[in-house]
């Protein structure tokens, strides 16, 4: 269509609302408020002299805000005196006596916000100007201005082709604006049209407007997913339950902080039966049990089912939930008809409770039209591909959400980036549960495949799940929590989420939280089935922000670019053993770029540990979780079932190698924290604080820059020879009743002879695995304190009887001690005599090892004590160093100073080489305790291999 125009023309393109300014403009109460509509940003001019009143839409006084003098002379401003609804700028403009088209530029300043108007004014050569070149109408159609300000006769070519815009008569509008009605866009991708406005008498003066429609659009909400059907009881029974958490609230439909619960205060009446009845006699082919965050998450649990056709119950199965923190899922096989009632034994619960936040019960959907429809369309369930022979028909012809996906895939204008995330092939990864009992850990995270997409409150979701290969998949939203540290509550990610179990195709599911999307993938490795998942979660459902995986991303530079990318108040960074997901704000400031530095070097650590526990055999090949570790606003560091914590203002001391380095404690507290995972083999009541630390001096040693930590032997000897203290009372208790620094340094004397001066490197590996084989029992701390004594024997194959007395195990203990509970301890005389007949067995030890010291005086790491003068470590490596010198010492008072005893290990007072230990030292100059009786006793040099040698008196 071609039009032919003689008039000249002020063009402006705009929508239909031309109103100086909206019905309660300048009603803005006593916030600032200061704006310019976009439509006035642009002006042209004819080439007379003219002008023009710019509303502005403000409750700012004139003196708040400012015009700057254009950049041009010939245009002139100024604010004009405002009315009591608005102000306004006036332009104007002298008449033009240049051929060409003049700009000029004015900026507008305020507090609130500052704006740029364009000026533009015809010469007396011809010119074709149009105010915007490329507007937009919502895929919605509807009135479209178009203004053009041109000197001369020119033609509008429309092409004929263009059956979606059409031009309206005007009348109320001069003829400088033509208006066009838009049909509505009946499709899912955008389309332009482009008209060409050429001066009539020389086709090079032309103007060119693209007009361009948003595409159609539709949203999760427009989807209807033919679910499975969920069946509702029409009552229930326990029998036993709190007043006021009866077990009505498991079955309302909500799963919210109301739930059930068993009787408070005391532990619950085993097993405990929550019955449910159906009138409706429903046919069911699985139960989803949904928990609540506390106490009460089932363990073993025997499910009984009776129907129509067998009004009595019959057992169903029995499972075992792991009192996990998540939703279990039991699928009936084959599925029952007519169910009457489904009845739950539950044996064992979280903390001696029971309780549902919500039990489901399910049929599934036998025929899904949706998914079959899809597949006309695409090649897979999945929707990440279109077939070839798709026609564009059939495309729209599909549900509005799914053709605008089918749309963006052919025409190549799905976002790459976002795609990324959305359609990811997810690996399985290990029951947390089942080997955190197996190898004795606290449970590592089951939160290992991010999808790097978040949710808002009542968000609904599409995930498209591919063959699951039989595995049961599900999807979790990880939000945050309130807690307290005893004084102050603040906000850490939550350990779990709401779960919604996923199907293969077309899932439809919701969430009340905010929060980032997890896959939950658990299956046994070595299980042929164990393949990755393909998902995808299309756009419009949940919101991407990304995250960094080590395996996929590899380098710093794409680190960079997905946290510079990331929108989400958390950023996740998995690596090959531990996942941050820590503030993405503080972590970019602390890692704005080398991410591999940190995450390396974490991976690093956890790995050194799992070293030491000895699971070279199960790890990665069944076993392959990570760590999860988060970074709370409030508290310090700490470890739990799940996750570690390290407070989210102290990431840039743990994060990059440098700054780790930078100070002991940077690496140490993190390490203990982490070395909490995975103590529990060697652990037992009165040495939590310290069994852990074994993890830590080995991450200090593996790093190369810092002396182990830990108090100096002299404490050992006041300890063991003045105060006669046992192990579990040793020294004096620092944190949970335990002197932490002195018990350290036994287990980390075992690790330096074994391991570091090489008569058995196996030896801590070996022990974990005797100890996973046979058990520590927590609840008899004294009988746990003798069996590590056995087990280490029969590790090293050394009777190591020497060693544990001097660190205090064969001391008879009745007593209860403190140290997260309250434990019983006893060690008698009768447990005392069988372990030492157990260690008889073996081969004595080549060293008095319980003498090394692997620290020197001056080391880095040292801090304001001396660690003594003899007995490093090398002394006991081989054979052991011999004392060659004539080793002699002066008394005074209670003050010995040894002459040429550098090559003993230490030096002992005794009254015969086999008489008891009356005290010890490793300093050549020491003062022995007033206590100790020094008439007729003898001071004594010690040899590696424990030859006591009598030191002459000068």
């Amino acid at each position: 269509m071609k039009r032919i125009i003689f008039l000249s023309i002020c063009i402006i393109c705009t929508a239909f609302v031309l109103a100086a300014c909206s019905d309660d403009e300048g009603n803005f109460g006593g916030t600032p408020v200061f704006s310019i509509d976009e439509q006035h940003l642009q002006q042209d001019f004819e080439q007379g002299a003219s002008y023009v009143s710019i509303p502005v839409n403000t409750n700012m006084e004139l003196s708040q805000w400012s015009v700057a003098s254009s950049d041009e002379t010939w245009c002139l401003v100024s604010q004009e005196k405002p009315t009591s609804t608005s102000s306004s700028i006036l332009i104007s403009v002298r008449e033009s006596e240049e051929p060409d088209v003049r700009t000029a530029t004015v900026s507008v300043t305020s507090g609130v916000a500052n704006y740029t108007i364009q000026v533009r004014q015809l010469g007396y050569g011809p010119a074709i100007l149009l105010k915007d070149e490329n507007p937009t109408v919502s895929a919605d159609g509807g009135g479209l201005d178009i203004t053009v300000t041109s000197n001369v006769e020119y033609t509008i070519d429309l092409p004929a082709e263009c059956n979606w815009m059409r031009e309206v008569p005007t009348r109320a509008l001069t003829d400088k604006v033509y208006r066009y009605t838009v049909d509505a866009n009946p499709t899912y991708e955008e389309r332009t049209v482009t008209l060409t406005y050429t001066y009539t008498e020389d086709p090079s003066v032309t103007a060119v407007c693209t007009v361009t429609q948003e595409a159609k659009t539709s949203g999760v909400d427009d989807v209807e997913v033919e679910g499975d059907v969920q069946a509702f009881p029409t009552g229930a029974q326990a029998s036993e339950y709190q007043q006021g958490n009866g077990i009505e609230y498991t079955y309302d439909g909500r799963i919210d902080e109301n739930h059930y619960h068993s009787v408070w205060g005391q532990s619950a009446d085993f097993p405990v039966t929550l019955e449910y009845f159906f009138e409706q006699k429903p046919d069911i082919d699985y139960i989803v049990y949904n928990t609540r965050s506390g106490n009460g998450n089932f363990g073993e649990v025997d499910v009984y089912v009776a129907t129509e056709e067998n009004p009595d119950y019959q057992l169903q199965g029995s499972y075992n939930f792991r009192m996990q923190n998540a939703a279990s899922r039991v699928t009936f096989s084959p599925s029952y008809s007519k169910v009457t009632k489904i009845k739950f034994s539950v044996k064992s619960g979280l903390g001696g409770f029971v309780s549902c936040s919500e039990m489901q019960f399910f049929q599934k959907n036998p025929d899904n039209k949706l998914e079959r429809q899809l597949l006309e369309v695409f090649t897979d369930i999945t929707c990440t591909e279109v077939k070839d022979d798709a026609t564009d028909a059939q495309i729209q012809a599909l549900p509005g959400y799914f053709a605008s996906l089918a749309t963006q895939l052919r025409r190549g204008t799905y976002d790459p980036w976002e795609k990324e995330f959305r359609v990811q092939a997810y690996k399985p990864y290990s029951d947390v549960e089942v080997w955190a009992e197996k190898l004795m850990t606290s449970r590592y995270s089951n939160l290992d495949n991010p999808t790097g997409i978040y949710v808002e409150p009542g968000d609904s979701v599409i995930v498209l799940v591919g063959d699951t290969h039989g595995q049961s998949v599900s999807i979790q939203c990880i939000g945050e929590e309130t807690t307290s540290d005893g004084t102050t509550n603040y906000v850490q990610t939550a350990a779990s989420g709401e779960t919604r179990f996923l199907e293969e195709g077309v899932n439809k599911v919701g969430f009340s939280q905010r929060g980032m999307l997890f896959v939950m993938y658990t299956a046994d490795l070595l299980n042929p089935t164990a393949q990755p998942i393909t998902i995808h979660i299309p756009p419009g459902s949940g919101i991407v922000s990304g995250f960094f995986d080590l395996e996929t991303h590899k380098t710093n530079d794409k680190y960079a670019e997905l946290i510079g990318k990331a929108n989400y108040k958390y950023f996740c960074v998995r690596g090959e053993r531990i996942m941050f997901y820590f503030h993405r704000v503080q972590m970019q400031q602390a890692v704005p770029y080398d991410i591999l530095s940190a995450i390396n070097l974490w991976d690093d650590i956890i790995g050194w540990q799992q070293e030491l526990m000895g699971i070279e055999d199960v790890r990665p090949s069944q076993v392959n979780n990570h760590l999860f570790a988060i970074s709370p606003e409030g508290s310090y560091m700490w470890a739990s079932d799940y996750r570690v914590a390290f407070v989210y203002t102290y990431l840039n001391n743990i994060l990059l190698y440098d700054n780790v380095m930078a100070a002991k404690d940077n690496a140490w507290g993190p390490a203990h924290e982490i070395g909490h995972v995975h103590q529990k083999a060697i652990n037992w009541p009165s040495s939590t604080e310290s069994s852990n630390n074994l993890f830590s001096n080995y991450i200090l040693y593996k790093l190369g820059k810092y002396c182990s930590r830990g108090e100096e032997l002299s404490a050992l000897a006041t300890a063991h020879c003045i105060n006669r203290q046992g192990w579990y009372n040793m020294g004096s208790a620092t944190h949970q009743n335990e002197d932490a620094e002195l018990h350290m340094r036994m287990n980390w004397q075992l690790w330096n002879y074994y391991h570091r001066c090489g008569h058995k490197p196996d030896f801590w590996p070996t022990l974990f695995k005797l100890l996973r084989e046979d058990r520590i029992v927590e609840s008899d701390p004294g009988a746990g304190q003798l069996k590590f004594a056995m087990k280490a024997c029969q590790a090293a194959n050394e009777n190591l009887t020497d060693f544990f007395e001097m660190w205090g195990f064969f001391e008879p203990v009745n007593t209860t001690i403190e140290q997260y509970g309250t434990w019983n301890y006893v060690v008698d005389e009768s447990m005392i005599e069988s372990a030492k007949q157990y260690m008889k067995q073996f081969p004595a030890p080549k060293h008095a090892f319980y003498y090394l010291e692997d620290r020197k005086n001056g080391d880095v790491g040292i801090e304001s004590y001396q660690v003594g003068d003899v007995g490093y470590y090398t002394q006991f490596e081989g054979e052991g160093t011999k004392i060659t010198k004539e080793v002699s010492y002066t008394r005074s008072g209670n003050r010995i100073s040894i002459t040429d005893g550098d090559e003993a290990v230490a030096f002992e007072i005794r009254q015969s080489p086999s008489s008891e230990l009356l005290y010890f030292s490793n300093f050549l100059t020491f003062d022995v305790p007033s206590s100790v009786a020094l008439d007729g006793a003898k001071v004594y040099a010690v040899q590696a291999d424990g030859t006591r040698i009598e030191c002459k008196k000068r």
